[in-house]
């Protein structure tokens, strides 16, 4: 009888301890910008499926994301919009600074509603001239997609024309819906955002040249440093997401 409860409780414990170890190891959370909305869910799907992990994703701004992380959430990945919010983590100690590593570019792109009578503009030629109303663009301060807008309307030297025309979204998928909904004439987003709308067309891509390359960085955080995510990061950068990128119109280098 001894040995059947000692037996028991053996295996109560060695159960119970096999249930923790799953929750601590099966479980995912990513923090990514809003612009790679589409890729990185259907990314995060394909490797929930081969890999029998639920993963967790949380999108917004990557200033925002950048500031929960300070504040305190304990995401296992971050993918940001722009090299500037991960150095920001590299700079008080939240980031693993070598895990740091550009997966994907994309351009800037014009838009306007669908229904819009304008199908094509010129930036580079007199560009707030070509609209009347406001242009939607991320809020420089914390979304990436609105700094580098902000940054090519700087360089083409519109700063002054546009300055109280500029209606600053939270982040970049938010300026896109303002556009579909027809609240403003135009907008400027990512060119990988405004192609899975289906309620605005492209009128122009903003020159490159106009702005500083456009990444998306992903990166590990010290305090979730371990196996399960070294994997997922690592294939973020596989050739099976990679060809998930390309899907999406993102740039691979």
């Amino acid at each position: 009888m001894k040995k059947l409860v000692f037996y028991f409780i053996v295996f109560v414990m060695t159960f119970a301890c096999t249930n923790k170890n799953k929750s601590q190891q099966l479980e995912l959370l990513v923090y990514s910008g809003a612009g790679l909305t589409n890729v990185v869910t259907e990314l995060a799907e394909i490797y929930k499926a081969e890999n029998d992990i639920d993963i967790k994703l949380n999108f917004a701004s990557s200033g925002t994301l950048a500031r929960q992380i300070e504040q305190g959430a304990q995401p296992s990945v971050y993918i940001s919009a722009n090299e500037k919010w991960v150095d920001y983590l590299i700079n008080v100690d939240l980031v693993v600074p070598e895990s740091k590593e550009k997966v994907v570019g994309t351009s800037m792109a014009v838009i306007v509603p669908a229904d819009s009578e304008t199908d094509t503009i010129t930036f580079l030629d007199h560009f707030p001239a070509q609209f009347k109303g406001r242009l939607s663009i991320g809020d420089p301060k914390h979304v990436p997609a609105g700094d580098y807008a902000w940054k090519a309307i700087e360089s083409g030297g519109y700063a002054d024309a546009l300055t109280d025309r500029i209606l600053p979204a939270k982040d970049v998928r938010s300026a896109l819906m303002v556009v579909e909904l027809g609240e403003v004439e135009m907008g400027i987003v990512y060119k990988t955002d405004a192609l899975k709308s289906k309620k605005v067309k492209i009128v122009s891509i903003v020159p490159d040249e106009l702005h500083p390359p456009i990444g998306f960085y992903a990166s590990i955080l010290k305090n979730k440093n371990n196996e399960q995510t070294k994997l997922f990061y690592n294939f973020l950068t596989s050739k099976e997401a990679k060809d998930i990128w390309i899907k999406h119109g993102f740039n691979i280098e």
